[in-house]
């Protein structure tokens, strides 16, 4: 009888408090409005607000209630509403909004009315990165996808692609968005099924986030603010000063040569040719440099600046002077770039910073300096034992152990973080999914105890916008209780995005995650393994990574448990998701297959383990190449399921495929980008025999006639042919020339930023082509012929045979002519799509006299690239005299 009593007890207990929520919808009915405040005159404000409104409304609507949207003047008397922004009713009730300088928001309950509101403010000074959109801080927003995802089901699933639905400054095109329905992906942001919609009739909450910032590009989006990805405002983003962009070479190279690093071999730095002023190693110690650095500081203050970034400069480029003043400072000269690294290890480049931050100490006390604690700004109490009061240093890290290392250290002015976390950079490459939710737990929780108030991501969310999706919501919602049950996060996560096939689907990614967690947490980026000795060593390289993360196991399992939810699920919004994580689990699958392929090849290089790994490239490279709608540049088209989703972040298909070393990652080594067509063409086994065309009339280096002829390919030294270094051959003659015209593929470096050279000097040391020509009556003479794309640099030998070896006349000048051309425009991001073609045309006079029908000569050509030996025929040199191929007349 007792415990009869207690239940009925607790059940009227329990529908006591449930007697005292507010119920905002019930039954398909709703008697609420939306109510945002009338125009301020600010249409992006405006347009936030009213797409926040629109949001709340389609999330009713899309659990059959019917709400209408109105201003604050016009509203029904006679219903109740939910206040969005500094509406005039907030105010009234004390919802305090102009003081709020962060993403903080008020939920508050005022009889059968509630408010949301937080701080609504264009920021003057920032506009979104890669577009048109100026920034704003909108709390209230975040407060409404808050109450969306807390009482009406709403889940903000996937990174997506939509910016024609944000608000935008053009008045005109604003309101024609406002006047249309608002059209939710409900593939990224999932609505779940709610019969009734309730709140705590008390409600009284200001939630204060995490966090002022965590940002990689500037974004605002609502899948960002949901999440807490906030971006970096004005007064966050402060005045940027950098040591590249206050001396650019083109001011000061002539002028000033001092102002640059004085290099271990005598020269300035402004003496030689950098593609940008950023590659420029610079003096930090100058006085002229200080006093020109300080200068720009006060310009940014004078603006209003009230934060300044001191940028740093990546590859130890403030490290290498041997001037006096940076001597002193380091304590020796540098002769190697060991000893620049050295220098910069010793972290005695912070007094560089200091100086210039100490300058303006005493003239602008309140503004405060943020410098990246990175390659040569290390920080430990060996280094450092107190940091200034005006400078923030900006922390680099992944972990609580890079916090660890800064014990003993005081910060009076706090710190910032820059992250490694989400980075593009990872050893398995770009589109690799990097981290599991469990690490990114641990991540949050680093913040929250290190007191990181705003954080920067070296790289940026988004490269695997389907496998990584879990990790990148469990990443934002634990910012919002960092306490939170990663594992719970999870599951919210695949019940959202895979209704009926959710079960599987988490399987599927415990089974992932499991399988990553020790590349995620030992290899991954700033790890305790991300180093040359582990990471990066000469076995360890990227291809070696993609292996161990999707074994030939875990792909056959992974692959069983994906098929399983394609085949449960009806549902066309879970269809288009699952679409997006086959892509880029096929993309990972099948490059790991080639590199297995690869290793079966390398241990028994035969044709029969050849021809599958032929096949398997070919396969992976036309399927990408579908997607992207053709191969080069051409970027990767959005689904056709899910128009808002395109894989590989519409990169192009280059990235894609991995044509060149990404950044941290080594490729070259690999087969992904061998020319198969080459390998097709016989270019391991053939003999090496070319007969010879005969022309006319002189073909041109653009001639049609080419096309006529075939073409030869060429290999790396002791290697294989790869595509994204091609370089192809073809020969003509006539009665009295030999014409070769030899095409190269992405070349080292621009050809406009090549030196010219005097003939016969320096041809080798920089990209060249090269022929070896042994004509069979020339006594065993080899003439040798290279030059290099640019006007006037030749190279002419010939070489005779001696006692022990050949010997070089570099006296002797034939009168053959050599023309050269380049495809497209030096660029930041050009340069691998560029070929250069040289074009030959030597006498035969110069070879002793036109070769007779049937005759055959010894022939080589090669290529030189970057220290690489690319050749027609595999040979130690290009022109060496015991290993040459035969031209046949």
């Amino acid at each position: 009888m007792k415990k009869i009593l207690l239940i009925l007890a607790a059940l009227f207990f329990a529908t006591a408090l449930y007697a005292e929520d507010l119920v905002i919808a019930e039954h398909k009915v709703s008697d609420y409005q939306i109510i945002v405040p009338d125009p301020t005159g600010d249409v992006l404000v405006d347009g936030w607000l009213r797409l926040s409104a629109r949001l709340t409304q389609a999330a009713f609507a899309k659990n059959g209630f019917e709400i209408a949207i109105t201003t604050e003047g016009a509203k029904a008397k006679d219903k109740p509403g939910l206040y969005l922004g500094a509406t005039q009713f907030a105010k009234a009730h004390g919802v305090a909004l102009e003081s709020l300088k962060d993403w903080t928001y008020f939920q508050k309950v005022i009889g059968r009315d509630v408010i949301i509101a937080g701080r609504d403010k264009r920021d003057s000074a920032r506009k979104s990165d890669g577009g048109e959109m100026p920034l704003a801080l909108l709390g209230t927003v975040k407060g409404v996808c808050d109450f969306l995802r807390e009482r009406m089901g709403v889940r903000f699933l996937f990174i997506n692609s939509e910016p024609n639905m944000y608000p935008s400054d053009n008045v005109k095109a604003q309101h024609a968005k406002d006047a249309e329905p608002l059209a939710i992906d409900l593939r990224s942001i999932a609505v779940l099924p709610m019969t009734k919609i309730t709140l705590p009739a008390d409600l009284n909450r200001k939630k204060v986030p995490l966090m002022l910032a965590n940002f990689d590009n500037s974004h605002e989006t609502l899948f960002n603010i949901a999440n807490n990805f906030f971006p970096c405002l004005g007064s966050l983003q402060g005045g940027e000063v950098s040591w590249y962009h206050v001396m650019p070479m083109e001011k000061y190279a002539n002028s000033n040569p001092e102002f640059f690093a004085l290099l271990s071999e005598g020269k300035r730095a402004c003496e030689l040719r950098f593609e940008s002023d950023y590659l420029v190693p610079h003096c930090p110690t100058n006085r002229g440099v200080q006093d020109l650095m300080f200068a720009e500081v006060e310009k940014r203050i004078a603006e209003g600046h009230k934060l300044i970034h001191l940028k740093s400069m990546d590859g130890f480029r403030l490290d290498q002077c041997n001037c006096d003043d940076c001597v002193k400072l380091f304590g020796s000269k540098v002769t190697s770039f060991d000893g620049v690294r050295a220098r910069g290890t010793s972290g005695k480049l912070w007094q560089a910073y200091f100086r210039i931050a100490e300058r303006a100490r005493a003239k602008h006390p309140d503004v405060r300096f943020v410098v990246l604690n990175y390659q040569d700004t290390p920080i430990s109490a060996d280094i450092i034992k107190r940091f200034p009061d005006n400078v923030i240093p900006d922390i680099q890290f992944a972990s609580q152990h890079d916090f660890d290392k800064l014990a003993g250290v005081e910060f009076p002015a706090g710190i910032s973080g820059f992250e490694e976390t989400f980075t593009g950079f990872g050893q398995a490459g770009p589109y690799i999914a990097e981290r599991t939710p469990e690490h990114m737990a641990e991540v949050v929780r680093t913040i929250e105890r290190n007191k990181v108030k705003w954080s920067h991501r070296d790289g940026l969310l988004g490269y695997v916008k389907g496998l990584q999706a879990p990790a990148y919501y469990v990443y934002g919602r634990l910012m919002d209780d960092p306490a939170a049950d990663w594992r719970a996060l999870q599951d919210e996560f695949c019940e959202a995005a895979f209704g009926d096939a959710a079960k599987t689907m988490n399987d599927f990614f415990n089974l992932l995650h499991t399988n990553m967690a020790i590349y995620s947490d030992f290899f991954g980026v700033f790890m305790s393994a991300w180093d040359r000795k582990y990471s990066r060593s000469l076995y360890h390289d990227s291809k070696w990574h993609v292996m161990n993360l999707y074994t030939p196991e875990f792909c056959t399992d992974a692959d069983r448990l994906l098929t399983r939810a394609e085949s449960i699920t009806k549902d066309a919004d879970v269809l288009a998701r699952l679409h997006l994580i086959r892509i880029e689990f096929n993309y990972a699958r099948q490059l790991s297959r080639i590199f297995y392929l690869q290793n079966a090849w390398t241990m028994n290089p035969s044709q029969v383990n050849l021809d599958p790994l032929m096949d398997a490239i070919d396969e992976w490279h036309a399927g990408l190449e579908k997607m992207a709608g053709g191969r080069g540049r051409s970027s990767f088209k959005p689904l056709s399921d899910w128009p808002q989703m395109t894989p590989f972040c519409g990169h192009f298909y280059t990235h894609a495929v991995l044509e060149n070393e990404g950044y941290q990652q080594q490729w070259n080594k690999s087969c992904i980008n061998w020319d198969t067509k080459a390998i097709r063409a016989g270019v391991l086994s053939d003999k090496h025999e070319l007969k010879v065309a005969s022309v006319d009339n002189e073909p041109a280096i653009d001639s049609k006639a080419w096309d006529t002829v075939p073409e030869s390919f060429f290999r790396v030294h002791e290697s294989m042919p790869f595509a994204n270094i091609s370089t192809r051959m073809k020969l003509f003659r006539d009665q009295t020339h030999l014409y070769v015209r030899i095409e190269s593929l992405h070349p080292h470096a621009h050809p406009e930023d090549l030196y010219q050279r005097e003939p016969d000097k320096d041809t080798f040391d920089q990209e060249y082509v090269e022929l070896a020509i042994a004509p069979p009556s020339a006594g065993g003479k080899l003439y040798r012929i290279a030059a290099n794309p640019v006007e006037g640099s030749r190279y002419d030998a010939v070489f005779t045979p001696g006692k022990r070896d050949l010997v070089e006349d570099k006296a002797w000048n034939g009168t053959w002519q050599v023309r050269f051309s380049v495809t497209g425009k030096k660029g930041p991001y050009t340069l691998p799509d560029r070929n250069w073609t040289a074009w030959f045309k030597i006498p035969f006079t110069d070879l002793g006299g036109a070769p007779k029908p049937g005759e055959n000569w010894g022939f080589n050509a090669s290529r030189g690239r970057n220290g690489q030996s690319i050749l027609w025929l595999d040979a130690p040199y290009g022109a060496a005299i015991k290993a040459l191929g035969k031209l046949l007349f």
